[in-house]
């Protein structure tokens, strides 16, 4: 013991490295000590000295390491053959032993011989190694890594892009050999069964495991797996104030809380009282079931779903909902504001937005609502307006111009009668937009002048001298059908009509309607066939 002592701790460290390749353990084995079997290694490995193997060396030999999806389990890692361990001895010998399970599932220890490994897990293998080991070392102690984990052979079957084989890691699950492009549209990702080489089945569910992360629903692979991926053909509902509402394939073991944590579970918004159930009992006879979400989650209610369940969740009424109005333009403070339905007017917004300014229209405030109308198709209206004006008739053409109307969602407010007469306050709607414009000391002229365009408002004016001031009529006008587009109002009227203009009407020269040769030769009949009727009518007489 005195010479192995002043040995140096590197040559015996060589020396247990020599013994596992040359057969040494063969002639040790026979040793009933511990100290002799150090000793004996000693004596056959002296004079050569090597370097002692670094833990996790071989991980990383091929210059390159692989991901593993964080650290093992070692209760539930299964080691097999292929599998790389480090045995680290401490205490009267320092060194680490490379350990590699052979294809017959088995590792070789020296001063001991072959163990049977392949199947058990890690935390096993341990055990069995620590029952080898602590009989025969007493003044070492070890621990036993694992530092590459092998490669094996699964195959994938059923409803997949590419049936057949498929080499993985020994640390994959079941998501590492069926990402989603694996599958085909039709194919199953909540009821995928896991064939063992043992004659077991596992099921894996890969939606499940995807929103939820349970490790449960998605299984580690052994060698000779075999995945199998039916057609997904049973499907449940979830609808209502739920993060991700739709449908979802029904799985093996759902329940009513499964298929809400599918949904990704209620929103802050939904009605937790009052839940709604609906299943079929025959084929068209479905049954109603109301519950609260906290029967749900205390396990007081929780159903096993079957094909074709609903499930709908409430929202809260008005939950955290604000709405507001928007004005623009001539006012002090433009912008969005909140308001009340039912409560909030015109005018109280314009006190919010710090009243007008002194450029402001006051006779021409427009207000622009939204979100009123019905999205559903009008085919009457869609007819009218695939006809042109010469193929209506006139009660066609009036009931187009007032579906027209119907549709617009804007309205004019002269400011100066709504301080006469509050009736015409308008209470404002959710996303109302008020918009003020400026006084236009103008009115527009378009149509058949010499000069359109606009012209200096002058309250003395009369339409006629707009239309002077622009030019005049053009040789192709027609005087007599002048119209005039209300600033305030919208509307359009015959120029004869209106009394007096205000800034911002809109005056328009139509154009005269040419008359064809046959329309000239029609009317010259038309006229000569009147006389003829009054000659013959006089001569009648006489």
């Amino acid at each position: 013991m005195r010479a192995w002592s002043r040995r140096s701790a590197a040559t015996a460290a060589a020396v247990i490295a020599l013994a596992c390749m040359s057969g040494v353990s063969r002639a040790t084995a026979a040793q009933n000590t511990p100290e002799a079997l150090v000793e004996t290694l000693a004596r056959q490995a002296a004079g050569r000295a090597q370097s002692p193997t670094a833990p996790g060396q071989d991980f990383g030999s091929t210059g390159q390491g692989r991901v593993v999806p964080g650290p093992v389990d070692p209760n539930a890692y299964v080691v097999g053959p292929g599998d790389v361990f480090d045995l680290h001895l401490m205490g009267a010998v320092g060194e680490t032993i490379t350990l590699r399970v052979s294809p017959e599932g088995t590792v070789f220890l020296p001063g001991y011989g072959t163990v049977a490994v392949a199947g058990l897990s890690l935390t096993d293998m341990r055990t069995r190694v620590s029952g080898v080991l602590s009989g025969r070392m007493r003044s070492v102690s070890w621990t036993l890594e694992l530092v590459q984990a092998r490669r094996m052979r699964i195959y994938v079957t059923g409803d997949v892009q590419t049936p057949g084989p498929m080499d993985l890691s020994a640390t994959s699950r079941v998501s590492d050999a069926l990402p989603p492009s694996a599958l085909t549209k039709t194919g199953s990702r909540r009821n995928v069964r896991v064939l063992r080489r043992d004659g077991s089945t596992e099921h894996a569910d890969l939606e499940l495991f995807t929103w939820t992360g349970s490790n449960d629903a998605n299984p580690y692979l052994r060698d000779g797996d075999i995945l199998n991926v039916p057609s997904a053909v049973e499907w449940v509902h979830a609808y209502g104030a739920l993060a991700r509402p739709g449908r979802f394939e029904l799985g093996p073991r759902d329940s009513l809380l499964t298929l809400i944590e599918l949904a990704g579970g209620p929103l802050p918004a939904t009605l937790a009282e009052r839940a709604l159930l609906i299943r079929w009992r025959e084929a068209a006879r479905p049954e109603s079931v109301f519950f609260s979400l906290g029967d749900v989650y205390s396990r007081t209610f929780n159903p096993s779903l079957q094909d074709g369940d609903r499930v709908y969740l409430y929202y809260l009424p008005s939950y955290r909902e604000l709405y507001q109005a928007t004005i623009r333009g001539e006012v002090e403070r433009p912008g969005t504001y909140p308001i009340t339905l039912g409560r909030t007017r015109l005018s109280d917004l314009v006190r919010a937005a710090g009243g007008f300014r002194p450029g402001a229209d006051l006779a021409g405030i427009r207000l622009y609502r939204g979100g009123t109308t019905t999205d559903a198709p009008d085919q009457e209206l869609d007819r009218l307006l695939r006809l042109s004006r010469s193929e209506m008739t006139e009660a066609e053409y009036e009931q187009l111009r007032s579906r027209l109307v119907g549709k617009r969602q804007d309205f004019r407010v002269d400011w100066t009668r709504l301080q006469q007469q509050p009736e015409l306050d308008l209470l404002l709607d959710r996303s109302d937009i008020i918009e003020v414009d400026p006084v236009l000391a103008t009115v527009r002229v378009e149509g058949e002048v010499r000069r359109p365009g606009l012209v200096q408002y002058d309250p003395a004016h009369r339409v006629e001298d707009y239309v002077r001031l622009a030019g005049g009529l053009s040789n192709r006008a027609a005087s007599g059908k002048i119209v005039v587009q209300r600033a305030i109002t919208g509307q359009t009227l015959p120029a004869r009509d209106v009394p007096a203009l205000v800034p911002g009407d809109l005056i328009w020269v139509p154009l005269r309607p040419e008359r064809t040769l046959w329309q000239n030769i029609g009317t010259l009949i038309a006229v000569a066939a009147q006389v003829a009727t009054v000659v013959i009518a006089v001569r009648s007489v006489n």
